[in-house]
């Protein structure tokens, strides 16, 4: 029997594999409903759709978004055009939730995993407690998120760092439905804000900082600056850790006769650029079920399939700590040239492997960010 531990995207995609490969799969939730509470501004690449084809997909497509707009901190910008959508998380978890109760998985909501005592499985449903005993070749992953208590109870969850993430979905009128903000700078310390539309009248304001720093401060200062010329109206505030990629993270253990495995924000899989984790959390499920259907070495399978793009996006974002706003200023005048702006529009950024040393070529300025990228 396979447990999975959270029913987001990376426990229920996990879930679809191998409960289609055969498997007897049984996914725990702890909350009511599948999808909430939504901590995520929703904002995917069109790799994406390179992943999930399927028309129930699209269905949880709430914007199409064409246009970014980086914004420095003297108030230049570079608009840079893309192929992104904003999905719906509550109608997307559910949409995969779906996928893996069709393929035969058993999906158990307001199951909150509590931990392991002697080869069992706590659970508390409705305040009672539950036990399932783990038997031998049973397999148990941990996608229950940032404080994944499957990684506390196994000893793999390791020293890892935390980013907290804020939003409020706001109604208005007057909004650009198509083009996406991103705002760098002391204006949002350790992180950036940003600006996301579900619509011309809906959008998610949110920012992300270091949880050493006041982001509530931050936050509402944002929203204030964002929001001073309109009459709007806060649907919601939304708020979430964000893990930070951990390049010596632990995925599997073996534990008596069962093993363990993590994915997902459990296993930190996010880009640090951007704090992103939903195409992550995907990618990684397909290498779980594949390692766990075929026998192979699941670590080993991530390392070789996404770990440099991973390693990548945490060194841009370590060098991106240490700027000034006069560093962010003068980078994204470099961005703002045409021959840059070509590059990125050509490549999602899920993978800078496959563009940074292009844009080094196309524009060998940006080298003094490269060598301190390095160090």
């Amino acid at each position: 029997m396979i447990y999975i531990i959270g029913a987001g995207p990376a426990g229920c995609y996990t879930a679809y594999f191998l409960a289609k490969a055969g498997n007897k799969v049984k996914v725990f939730e702890e909350h009511r409903e599948i999808g909430k509470p939504v901590q995520c501004t929703g904002l995917v690449t069109n790799h994406i759709s390179e992943i999930l084809r399927d028309d129930e997909f699209k269905k949880t497509i709430a914007n199409e978004i064409n246009s970014a707009k980086i914004v420095a901190p003297n108030g230049t910008s570079a608009e840079i055009k893309l192929n992104e959508c904003v999905i719906d998380r509550k109608k997307f978890d559910r949409y995969l939730a779906s996928k893996a109760a069709k393929a035969g998985s058993e999906i158990h909501t307001t199951h909150k995993f509590i931990g392991i005592k002697n080869n069992e499985l706590i659970f508390e449903n409705n305040k009672v407690i539950k036990l399932i005993r783990l038997n031998k070749d049973d397999v148990l992953i941990g996608a229950d998120g940032p404080n994944s208590c499957v990684a506390k109870s196994t000893g793999l969850f390791n020293k890892r760092k935390f980013l907290l993430g804020m939003q409020a979905i706001v109604e208005s009128n007057g909004f650009k439905k198509n083009i996406f903000e991103a705002h760098f700078g002391n204006i949002c310390q350790g992180f950036f804000a940003w600006a996301v539309p579900e619509s011309g009248k809906r959008i998610r304001i949110g920012l992300a900082t270091k949880t050493t720093i006041n982001a509530r401060l931050h936050f509402e200062r944002f929203i204030k600056d964002q929001l001073k010329d309109s009459k709007f109206r806060i649907v919601e505030k939304q708020a979430g850790l964000i893990p930070i990629y951990y390049p010596r993270q632990k995925l599997q253990k073996t534990i008596n006769n069962y093993k363990v495995y993590l994915v997902g924000d459990a296993a930190a899989q996010t880009k640090a650029t951007t704090g992103g984790g939903i195409i992550q959390g995907l990618l990684a499920s397909r290498i779980l079920a594949d390692s766990i259907i075929n026998g192979k070495d699941y670590q080993k399978e991530f390392k070789k399939k996404l770990a440099l793009d991973l390693w990548l996006h945490l060194k841009i974002r370590q060098t991106l700590n240490k700027f000034s706003d006069k560093d962010y200023n003068y980078l994204i005048s470099l961005i703002k040239k045409e021959k840059v702006k070509k590059i990125l529009q050509s490549h999602h950024r899920e993978m800078p492997s496959k563009f940074i040393l292009k844009l080094v070529i196309a524009e060998p300025r940006f080298l003094c960010f490269f060598f301190r990228m390095l160090l």
